[in-house]
């Protein structure tokens, strides 16, 4: 079973929440868990994914310390984990790295980040080029990775895009599970609550691509964790 460690919710004029989302790009029913509850369940997990989040993991949030002590408990069961966007960002800050503010401001919209050698040759980009179009909603960064952890991942925006620590955990910056619905979702409320001018969204609404190449990742990790599972959704 793959666990679903929710850290947020998908934007709220999206018509898929997250179990959904990520059910439909892992190719299986998640199990899911609400972090912000104190739900973190010892099941025997093949494998836990954290989603994405409006808040950010530096903050004084009672439940942050314990998701972190649960993540650092999986993994040293051996438990496959991949983070994604706030997910990536505990993942690093769990482990002994440091999350800021990203000094270059919101990444929003869809978006290229480029695979370096180790990304290529990682089995959670197998079978994707390169380049990649994303899906990117986000105003924190990874600023020091955990000791031990190599980049698989940058852009011209912020450099940790990608990164895995170990053989079984991986985080991304983007966001795998977003369709195009989505991503203009998190658009729209990104651009209410910065209080952005109307050219600010409408540029980044009429930029947005399908990242289908991206949505793999989470389908890749799927198959790393329970080789033999079989599609359920």
């Amino acid at each position: 079973m793959i666990l679903l460690l929710l850290t947020g919710s998908a934007p709220p004029s999206s018509n898929q929440d997250y179990r959904e989302l990520f059910g439909q790009a892992l190719g299986v029913e998640p199990v899911v868990a609400d972090a912000r509850l104190g739900e973190f369940p010892e099941g025997d997990w093949s494998g836990i994914v954290i989603t994405g989040s409006a808040f950010s993991t530096y903050e004084q949030l009672e439940w942050i310390a314990p998701a972190e002590e649960f993540l650092r408990r999986q993994a040293a069961r051996n438990v496959p984990i991949y983070g994604v966007c706030f997910g990536h960002q505990l993942l690093a800050q769990a482990f002994g790295g440091k999350v800021e503010r990203c000094p270059n401001g919101w990444e929003l919209g869809s978006g290229q980040v480029r695979l370096n050698s180790s990304g290529l040759q990682d089995p959670l980009f197998e079978g994707l080029p390169e380049d990649l179009t994303v899906q990117q909603s986000h105003a924190d960064v990874v600023t020091e990775l955990p000791e031990g952890a190599e980049i698989l991942a940058g852009n011209s925006h912020w450099g940790v895009q990608a990164f895995r620590l170990g053989p079984r955990i991986w985080g991304t910056q983007f966001h795998p599970e977003f369709t195009t619905e989505t991503m203009a979702a998190a658009v729209e409320r990104v651009s209410g609550l910065l209080e952005a001018d109307e050219e600010f969204k409408q540029t980044r609404l009429r930029a947005i691509q399908p990242a289908f190449e991206a949505r793999a990742c989470l389908a890749n990790f799927a198959r790393l964790v329970r080789p033999a599972l079989q599609p359920e959704v």
